[in-house]
């Protein structure tokens, strides 16, 4: 059994868009003076982007780097063996392979050693090279490595790194910097004891060579392993290795496999058979097809002729069904439900898999969709052309993707304004100051986070949104059935200030 002990529990979600509380040129200033403090011999250190892995295995890091962890231990010949097996996405291959560089050269090491004495270390790396274009197997790349190990607790840690790349940046001028992403955290390898042992299902996708790179054997088959734990769109077959050993060689083996859902409702059963022995070495092979997306458990059992007890696994795995689930990086997809979930409701996305997470979204989409017996549901299209809109008009080089610029949570809010008013060079009339005053007469509300920092009159651009009296849309979180306040009903203004003149709006005023 594979344990994780997470250092952080209960891990807290950096603010989406949120900024310094510096400006542009302060924070460059910043910057230059820590690069400047450094002392002479850490100058050239690059700073460690180790992350924790948090939650049971796998493990699964978004971004540029983005791969997926996972492992398994299980009773061999030689008393256990620890496998970790690694995946990395299509995604993550073609934009590696589409650097400048016209190609990328990648190394993943893996490390365990044990957290206190008793147990064994190692270290195992593998390089591969891309070539532009290149994007792997439908899965992506997968890669195996095998430790020997003994109960007890340890420290798993995987390191990515792209050796071609380099690092961007005011801290990196002058220096080469290759990219790389490491993730650590501890698990606990535990097989039962007293003579009987199981080990953790592996994982596995379809059917693979023999002697194929980054492919195990079990039963006398070989399958590609599968990190993510994931079934459905691109596999509908559930294939997993299991192994169990017993002090007795002379009984037969017997075993099942069971997939049990939240409430533990059965899905899918398989029975087999092994030879008597003191190994069993079997092939799991069940039919997903139809099961709904979401998150599952696994349940295997092994026992010899005549046990009274049986030994038990239960392992969480994944089904999905939306290519988006698949293709796309897990935090891009948290991340564009980030403006309309209120934080218990985003905590929870977090902490799923990527069929808990698809279930998740698809019955908070359900709930609200206007008109169920059409065949697509009119908010959830809404909803993801206007963030499709913000992050095409409002992203800039440097900054956050445009849903999370101040212009974009409106337009993603709201929709499109009745009216703009803006001045990108202001003069006369039109400059800040005027537009403030004028706001100031007409609303309850003051302006005072508009004023300018100097005397004189205020030439920054901005842009004035209007929303007119008797605005009728209809919030996109409401669920179905919902009344909406007629009180709702009002002149919305929201006043955006270019502050530095870079063409980074931000919300200074607004009636909402």
């Amino acid at each position: 059994m594979i344990d994780v002990h997470p250092r952080h529990p209960h891990p807290t979600r950096s603010l989406r868009g949120a900024r310094s509380a510096f400006g542009p040129l302060t924070a460059v200033a910043l910057v230059l003076l820590a690069a400047l403090a450094l002392p002479a011999g850490v100058a050239g250190a690059a700073p460690d982007p180790r992350e924790d892995g948090t939650g049971p295995l796998p493990w699964r890091l978004g971004g540029v780097l983005r791969f997926t962890v996972d492992g398994a231990a299980f009773p061999d010949s030689a008393g256990c063996q620890y496998e970790v097996y690694v995946r990395v996405p299509p995604a993550t291959l073609t934009a590696l392979a589409d650097a400048d560089s016209g190609g990328s050269s990648i190394r993943l090491v893996v490390g365990l050693r044990p957290r206190s004495g008793g147990g064994r270390s190692g270290s195992s790396s593998q390089e591969f090279t891309l070539a532009p274009g290149d994007s792997g197997s439908t899965f992506g790349k997968v890669l195996l490595y095998r430790f020997p190990a003994r109960p007890g607790r340890y420290r798993l840690s995987v390191e990515m790194t792209d050796l071609l790349s380099h690092k961007r940046g005011l801290v990196y001028m002058g220096r080469k910097v290759p990219q790389h992403r490491r993730l650590e955290g501890e698990v606990t390898v535990s097989l039962g004891g007293a003579g009987r042992e199981i080990g953790e299902p592996e994982f596995g996708w379809m059917p693979a060579q023999r002697g194929a790179a980054g492919a195990f054997e079990r039963g006398g088959r070989a399958m590609l392993p599968n990190p993510d734990r994931l079934y459905g769109l691109l596999d509908q077959r559930l294939l997993a290795g299991l192994v169990a050993r017993s002090g007795d060689a002379s009984r037969q083996w017997h075993w099942r496999a069971r997939v049990l859902d939240a409430a533990g409702a059965e899905h899918a059963s398989q029975d087999g058979d092994g030879p008597a022995g003191g190994m069993l070495n079997a092939v799991i092979e069940l039919d997903l097809s139809s099961i709904p997306a979401g998150g599952y458990l696994l349940q295997t059992e092994a026992w010899q002729e005549g046990d009274a007890n049986r030994l038990t696994r239960r392992s969480p795995f994944e089904v999905a069904w939306r290519p988006e689930t698949w293709y796309r990086d897990p935090e891009q997809i948290v991340d564009e439900m980030h403006l309309i979930l209120d934080g218990d409701d985003e905590e929870r996305l977090l902490a799923l898999g990527p069929g808990g997470r698809e279930a998740f979204i698809d019955a908070f989409w359900r709930e609200r969709d206007p008109d169920p017996d059409t065949g697509e549901n009119e908010a959830r299209q809404v909803y993801l052309e206007r963030v499709e809109h913000a992050n095409r008009e409002w992203q800039r080089a440097g900054l956050q993707p445009g849903m999370f610029t101040d212009m974009g949570r409106v337009y993603i809010r709201y929709g499109a304004p009745d009216e703009i008013e803006r001045q990108v060079i202001p003069t006369g009339d039109q400059d800040l100051s005027r537009v403030q005053d004028a706001l100031n007469l007409i609303q309850s509300r003051p302006t005072g986070a508009v004023e300018s920092p100097v005397p004189g009159a205020d030439q920054r651009p901005w842009e004035l949104w209007i929303y007119e009296e008797g605005w009728v849309r209809r919030p996109l979180a409401a669920k179905r059935g919902d009344i909406v306040n007629p009180k709702a009903r009002r002149r919305l203004l929201f006043l955006f200030v270019d502050e530095q003149g870079y063409g980074d709006y931000r919300l200074r005023f607004s009636t909402e």
